[in-house]
């Protein structure tokens, strides 16, 4: 993925923070046992001198022989040695690997480089930074699903339709994996599409995945504008074709032309390929929909689960205190 590389930057000052953030828990650790076991850094002091040994063991002018058993032995006894230190600690009430390295990514420990290529916990990371930051202005943080309030739909079956929709929402928001299918809202304005999505959208970024939200004016302009030459910090269009969740609202309220049609079938495509989920709600009709993207984008947003909101303006109700 090819983000600006202000955000590899970014992401590489992260991936430091977190190693120097390691390498200290594990020093205050080590303090820790040194307190309250003092054992502990006589066995350590002896384990420091390896390197030492190793290098007169090697260039002593022995025999190979000699040497070879020297190192064996050396060998021996730092593995005992480590066996006491666990055993003390378990001795003592600590784990036994409790001072073991700590990393946050195992695969390249916390340098950000796994087989000579930037590893995937660095790509994420920028890829969480320029989502974050495509993401500023949405109010992601405002809706969740505790304050979704079914009473403001006026009879039981809307209530009864509106549950499922509800239930179905906080279910595949709680149980989030890749891939996944999408999910398509269609609805009168003010029935809830948006407020849902904000909640899906909370609800997976806390469980640690990269989700973008943006009306698809938004979404769509951006790309366009990079298009055609204008200068950004983001690289919008990899960056929404790469983003684990994408949230589209207000499908159809963008500009009416044939570039933003294009755009849009290709990011839909894409995504649909890669197996990366995507969220549109929507005011309009499907006939709608297929008079201004056509059937093929339409039947391949048909394939995403799709849920029909019922009901009045529940946004007029609230106003009202109905």
């Amino acid at each position: 993925m090819n983000l600006n590389a202000k955000y590899y930057s970014r992401a590489g000052e992260e991936i430091k923070r977190r190693s120097d953030v390691n390498k200290e828990k594990l020093s205050f650790r080590k303090r820790e046992v040194e307190l309250k076991i003092p054992q502990y850094k006589a066995i350590r002091w002896e384990m420091a001198k390896t390197g030492a040994r190793i290098y007169d063991i090697i260039y002593s002018g022995e025999s190979e022989a000699m040497r070879a058993e020297k190192l064996e032995r050396l060998t021996k006894e730092n593995l005992n040695a480590q066996e006491t230190i666990k055993a003390l600690l378990a001795q003592n009430g600590f784990e036994p690997d409790y001072l073991t390295e700590i990393y946050s990514c195992e695969k390249c420990r916390d340098t950000g480089v796994y087989q000579n290529r930037r590893c995937s916990c660095f790509k994420e990371i920028a890829k969480r930074m320029a989502a974050e930051e495509l993401n500023a202005s949405s109010p992601i943080k405002l809706c969740d699903f505790d304050s979704f309030d079914l009473s403001f739909y006026a009879d039981s079956f809307t209530i009864d339709k509106m549950s499922r929709n509800f239930n179905f929402c906080k279910h595949y928001a709680e149980n989030f994996h890749l891939p996944c299918d999408g999910i398509f809202m269609q609805g009168a304005t003010g029935l809830g599409k948006t407020h849902l999505s904000l909640a899906i959208a909370k609800a997976v970024i806390a469980k640690g995945y990269s989700v973008i939200y943006g009306s698809s004016q938004k979404l769509l302009g951006a790309i366009v504008k990079e298009n055609f030459g204008r200068e950004s910090e983001v690289d919008s269009e990899q960056l929404l074709e790469k983003t684990d969740l994408l949230i589209i609202d207000d499908l159809g309220t963008e500009v009416d032309n044939k570039y933003y049609v294009s755009v849009f079938y290709n990011l839909l495509n894409s995504r649909l390929s890669a197996g990366l989920p995507t969220v549109i709600n929507t005011n309009s009709e499907v006939a709608q929909l297929k008079k201004h993207y056509g059937d093929a984008i339409v039947s391949r947003i048909l394939t995403m689960e799709c849920l029909p909101f019922f009901g009045d303006d529940i946004r007029v109700s609230r106003k009202h205190g109905k």
